[in-house]
């Protein structure tokens, strides 16, 4: 199953007009003010990748609001990991699902929701739980992007510039100039194994 959202096109000059070239679709204007267009809807997505990224770097930042490291963020995306990992494990054993058996959970932004593969049999039970407790989704999701800024932190930097201190909104500037936006709104997963070693892998491209 598929975790990125299916792409829609718009047809809205289908009334017997002749097809236009895509550019003057979307922007049918002159050449300076179209171009003002493309300026300003490219800094509407930048302006909403780094609220984004904000947000998620809220919880690392400290109360008295000096700077966070790139190590900071790796090491709260680990802690929330493992922190949702125990309460996940505890919800899911208290229905009675068999977590012996190894399984694969993805996240569906677009949907909202996180299901369990198909081959568990008790997935009816996990694709409750998930639908029942919508806030170990969000937390599921917070998660999974957080570790799309570590793998990125951690392919861009060195060991000395992961710990380099920046303060929040100029780590979400780095983040949007070093990442592709859509990716850290894309689906992902995780495979979930046997106890203490829950965590097989994260971010599973499906």
């Amino acid at each position: 199953m598929s975790t990125q959202p299916i792409g829609h096109k718009g047809y809205g000059y289908a009334l017997k007009q002749s097809r236009k070239p895509r550019e003057d679709v979307d922007f049918p204007l002159g050449p300076e003010q179209s171009k003002k267009r493309q300026d300003e809807s490219g800094e509407q997505r930048g302006n909403g990748l780094r609220a984004r990224i904000r947000a998620l770097l809220a919880d690392v930042s400290s109360d008295d609001g000096s700077g966070i490291s790139f190590q900071d963020i790796l090491d709260h995306r680990e802690m929330l990991e493992r922190d949702w990992g125990d309460r996940m494990e505890r919800g899911l054993r208290g229905l009675g699902v068999d977590m012996t058996r190894v399984f694969r959970l993805v996240n569906d932004p677009a949907a909202g929701s996180v299901t369990a593969g198909a081959d568990h049999p008790d997935k009816m039970k996990i694709d409750q739980y998930f639908a029942s407790n919508p806030e170990m989704v969000e937390d599921f999701e917070r998660v999974l992007q957080l570790g799309k800024l570590s793998d990125t932190a951690l392919r861009k930097l060195t060991v000395d510039e992961l710990g380099q201190e920046l303060s929040v909104e100029a780590m979400a500037w780095w983040f949007q100039s070093n990442m592709e936006g859509a990716s850290l709104f894309a689906g992902g997963g995780t495979v979930i194994g046997m106890g203490a070693s829950s965590y097989k892998s994260l971010d599973i491209r499906v």
